[in-house]
């Protein structure tokens, strides 16, 4: 009988083993499921304390879909705007979570989580909060750190303090911008000089844009100088050039002043990171107020799509019809090889090229008429 008992509770094991391990391969595999980038917030570290270790990771993931919560109004609002504490049910505006790692003890539970907020719901909610708020990500901006010192300009140098500050601040940055570090190797650093970084070279600008993978650069300037009335400042500016290398403008630009110049080289990280994160979300601000969700403007435009495949029209239409700005799709024409459609979505011109960029997709331009391509 022990033996029939042992057996038993052995299968019992192995089924709630299986269970287990069935239901973590399908919340492992259901980042594919949320739809909507902008949506979904990723490496949510969350702990807890309890006797009772259900009770202990139960807390955890609370307290992670509050962080979570609160990270995603950093995202995709103006931080303005936010208020200190809102009264609402977190659980009906999650699909799902994933746990990406767990550790415990007898009384406490330690878990890193993603989550995937659903759209519609975080929506609702923003319109009821009089929240406005963008879900469009950049095209991949370039990152270019120079740091104009007493002994020259230094650039693309693991070593450097300035360049180190910002890569460690991008490795932990959550936005709607898409910044990249700008790196090189050797060929690339002795083929352009600080001088003509500082200068807005556009030719160099567009090479190291075109290295990057990238559609713009942000060039953030470190630079010791002698300011006005003799005084010793720490200037920081960031300069925004187009994919050409062309200047854009001016994003940001602060100094500090110093007693002597030798002040000036001794730099101050924490003060440094400080002015990154200003500098960072007085673009990031810029960024989501020139792309807010805009249901009141609806603009039109025609788009021929190339048919090789015979999927090619379908996938097309449901790409399209699945943009979460899409308001009207009609049908123009339709022959073997290229198929027009006419678009009615939500917002500018830009905010939808934008869309279509992070899910794979581009707009050529030839003449008046606009193409859809596969990247």
């Amino acid at each position: 009988m022990i033996f029939e008992f042992n057996l038993k509770l052995f299968f019992v094991k192995l089924i709630f083993l299986f269970l287990f391990i069935f239901q973590f391969e399908v919340i492992a595999s259901s980042k594919l499921d949320c739809k909507e980038k902008a949506f979904y917030v990723n490496n949510v570290i969350s702990d807890a304390k309890h006797q009772d270790l259900t009770k202990a990771k139960s807390k955890a993931e609370e307290k992670g879909r509050l962080i979570a919560f609160n990270q995603l109004l950093n995202r995709l609002t103006l931080r303005k705007q936010i208020k200190d504490s809102y009264k609402i049910d977190l659980n009906k505006m999650i699909n799902f979570i994933k746990i990406n790692d767990e550790a415990n003890s007898t009384n406490r539970f330690l878990g890193s989580f993603d989550f995937c907020f659903n759209r519609d719901e975080v929506i609702k909610f923003f319109k009821k909060e009089n929240l406005n708020f963008a879900e469009v990500f950049s095209l991949p901006i370039s990152i270019f750190p120079i740091y104009e010192g007493p002994s020259g300009y230094v650039f693309l140098d693991e070593k450097d303090s300035w360049y180190e500050l910002w890569k460690n601040f991008l490795n932990t940055n959550d936005s709607l911008l898409k910044f990249k570090l700008s790196t090189g190797d050797l060929s690339l650093k002795r083929s352009i000089k600080g001088k003509e970084i500082i200068s807005s070279n556009k030719y160099v600008l567009k090479k190291i844009i075109k290295n990057d993978s990238t559609k713009r650069i942000l060039v953030v300037i470190l630079e010791p100088k002698l300011g006005r009335f003799g005084k010793y400042q720490l200037k920081i500016s960031g300069k925004l050039y187009n994919e050409s290398g062309e200047f854009d403008q001016t994003i940001f630009s602060k100094s500090r002043n110093y007693k002597n110049f030798k002040s000036t080289t001794i730099l101050n990280k924490d003060l440094l990171l400080k002015d990154i994160r200003e500098l960072v979300y007085v673009f990031e601000e810029s960024w989501k107020k020139n792309n807010f969700f805009n249901e009141g403007l609806i603009t039109f435009v025609d788009v021929y799509i190339p048919i090789q495949r015979m999927q090619d029209w379908s996938n097309s239409l449901l790409l399209l019809n699945n943009l979460p700005y899409m308001k009207k799709i009609n049908i123009i024409g339709l022959r073997g090889d290229v198929g027009k459609v006419s678009l009615g979505f939500q917002g500018t011109n830009n905010t939808f090229f934008n869309i279509l960029n992070e899910k794979g997709y581009k707009l050529k331009q030839v003449n008046d008429e606009f193409i859809l391509i596969k990247k």
